[in-house]
């Protein structure tokens, strides 16, 4: 699970599945230790069992058949006086040497085991000595460090006054830009490969910091169980499906608990012990507007179906399940970075009339032309040396 969130780790900061991903982790874990647990048991029982068998049963047999042999030449004098003797001193001997290579053999164990131990205490201070630098680093010396994160919390807007586009590499994208985005005017982001379009949403969503100038966003993430509708909501190129069943992949990043309160909220209607219902009928619908119902009747257990998601879904089937994930959230603000470049124009023009039919103003990266017309700005990134331009679009 590590290596696939170190995979994913953008597309899950863009999310903000990160109390998501920590409880999936959680739960994994538990798993882990349950069966680290049971394991440990029946390897303890099977140490029982192994001792006896090749260490003491052998003794024992030894004993007993000595025993035998005496009882039966009780009464043979010369032959106990020498074969018993001998038997005697053998069996001594052969003691001794078994003893003296289960002790030496013992050690041995206790040194591996001792060598074991301590591999996995070092293992376990290092881990906490890395997650406590983590928590205390400072911003490095070599990185550009905010001079003025200027962010405000707004309701119905988005804007960039004088914002400088800066990479962690230092390398300046877009000078001073100011834009504002108000509800129902989308947003057009467009240039050419490698000139930042990206990098603006980076800036909006705060995986960058802010070097200078100042951001008005709205404060409400759409990961937290606040209300039936959330400011912003961000789906990033590479799509990503969560671990989890064909619900999850929707309600993601919620827990099946919290989406069933956002729908009680949403709709206002309805007892607890109907939200399950009602979450899976308001789901369906959502899989029916972005042509994905397919899934419910494809996948075996339907709802409840866990697959390997990013194995078995198309890239365009897995951009459709991103904006179904949109219409779910139902935010003020899409934050689209081409993720429905994989699927074709008229599905794409469809998704983007359902956003503006829901009544969610769009931010969005695109070089297709088609989607021009549901925008009514567009912020074109010229070079990336700094460069850009904003113009209205006239339909």
């Amino acid at each position: 699970m590590h290596a696939r969130l170190r995979t994913h780790a953008e597309s899950i900061a863009f999310f903000g599945g990160g109390a998501r991903e920590k409880a999936m982790v959680d739960s994994k874990f538990k798993e882990l230790l349950d069966h680290s647990m049971l394991l440990l048991k029946k390897k303890w029982m099977f140490g029982i069992f192994d001792e006896f068998i090749t260490k003491q049963l052998p003794h024992n047999v030894t004993w007993g058949l000595s025993l035998l042999y005496a009882m039966e030449h009780e009464g043979d004098r010369a032959l106990t006086s020498t074969q018993g003797q001998l038997a005697h001193a053998l069996r001594f001997l052969a003691s001794v040497v078994s003893q003296s290579f289960l002790a030496f053999g013992d050690i041995l164990e206790l040194n591996r085991k001792f060598l074991e131990l301590t591999g996995g205490i070092n293992r376990i201070f290092e881990l906490e000595e890395l997650l406590d630098a983590a928590q205390n680093e400072a911003p490095l010396s070599n990185t550009i460090a905010p001079v003025k994160k200027d962010e405000v919390p707004a309701e119905d807007m988005i804007s960039f006054s004088e914002v400088d586009i800066i990479t962690p590499g230092q390398k300046l994208l877009a000078a001073r830009l100011s834009c504002d985005i108000e509800q129902g005017k989308s947003l057009l982001v467009t240039g050419p490969n490698g000139s930042g379009k990206s990098s603006v949403f980076r800036i909006l969503h705060g995986l960058w910091p802010i070097v200078s100038g100042r951001l008005v966003k709205p404060s409400q993430a759409c990961s937290e169980d606040l209300g039936p509708r959330c400011g912003a909501f961000y789906i990033p190129q590479q799509p990503y499906t969560s671990l989890g069943t064909l619900r999850d992949q929707i309600i993601y990043p919620l827990s099946y608990e919290e989406a069933q309160r956002r729908v009680l909220k949403k709709f206002g209607q309805g007892k607890e012990s109907d939200a399950a219902h009602l979450l899976d009928t308001h789901l369906r619908s959502i899989l029916e507007n972005v042509r994905l119902t397919y899934l419910l009747e494809r996948e075996e257990g339907g709802w409840d179906s866990n697959p390997n998601w990013e194995d078995i879904l198309s890239l365009g089937e897995q951009q459709r399940l991103g904006m179904a994930r949109l219409f779910f959230h139902h935010p003020k603000f899409g934050i689209l970075d081409e993720c429905t470049n994989a699927t074709s124009v008229d599905v794409e023009e469809h998704l983007y009339r359902l956003a503006n039919e829901m009544g969610i103003t769009v931010v969005t990266t695109s070089q297709r032309p088609a989607l021009i017309p549901f925008h009514s700005t567009e912020l074109r990134l010229i070079d990336g040396e700094g460069k850009w331009e904003l113009r209205s679009i006239v339909h």
